[in-house]
C-alpha cells in the first residue's frame, strides 16, 4: 500500500503569539491526497479540526473520503497530537490515534495507531513530515498494517 497525504491547515490563534501552538488555539485544516490498494488508486479529499487544550497539545477529528476506486471508503478520526517545544520553530511531534474505517458494501473497520514527525514553524507558515502507523482490530484489514505511511502538512496561520 503506498499513501500519500498532504494536509493544509489554518491555526486560529491570538495573533501575538501565532503559530506558537498555545492553549486555546485551534486549527481548521483541508486533506488532499492519494493512496493505492492492490490494484486500486484512490483519491482521498479530507477536512480536520483540533483543538489545542493545553500549550503543545492538540486533540481534534477528521474525516477523509477515499474515491475513485473501488470500493469507495471514508474514514473518522480522533486523535492526539502532542508538540515537543525542542525550539522556537522547530517541534518534533508525536501523537495517538483512533479511526474508523466505512467501507462500502463491507463491514467497517476499526484501527488505532500513532504518528510521529517534525514541525517547522515560521510564521505566518507551518511545514511538518512524519510516519504514520494503524493497526487494525479486526482481521480484515484494508490493507496492510506492517509499514507506516508518510505524512505532510503545511499550513498558516492568522
Amino acid at each position: 500500500m503506498r499513501l500519500i497525504l498532504l494536509t493544509t491547515f489554518l491555526l486560529l490563534s491570538n495573533l501575538s503569539h501565532s503559530a506558537s501552538l498555545i492553549a486555546g488555539s485551534k486549527s481548521v485544516g483541508i486533506k488532499l491526497g492519494g493512496a493505492s490498494i492492490g490494484p486500486e488508486n484512490y483519491t482521498i479529499a479530507g477536512v480536520s479540526v483540533n483543538y489545542f487544550a493545553l500549550d503543545n497539545l492538540s486533540v481534534g477529528t477528521a474525516y477523509e473520503y477515499w474515491f475513485s476506486g473501488k470500493p469507495t471508503v471514508s474514514k473518522a478520526t480522533v486523535e492526539s497530537t502532542y508538540y515537543i517545544p525542542a525550539s522556537e520553530q522547530l517541534k518534533p511531534y508525536f501523537g495517538l490515534l483512533y479511526s474508523h474505517y466505512f467501507v462500502e458494501d463491507n463491514s467497517d473497520i476499526d484501527a488505532y495507531g500513532y504518528r510521529i514527525g517534525i514541525a517547522y514553524i515560521k510564521s505566518p507558515m507551518f511545514f511538518s513530515a512524519g510516519l504514520r502507523q494503524e493497526k487494525y482490530t479486526s482481521d480484515r484489514a484494508i490493507f496492510s498494517d506492517n509499514e507506516a505511511t508518510g505524512e505532510f502538512m503545511i499550513g498558516f496561520s492568522f
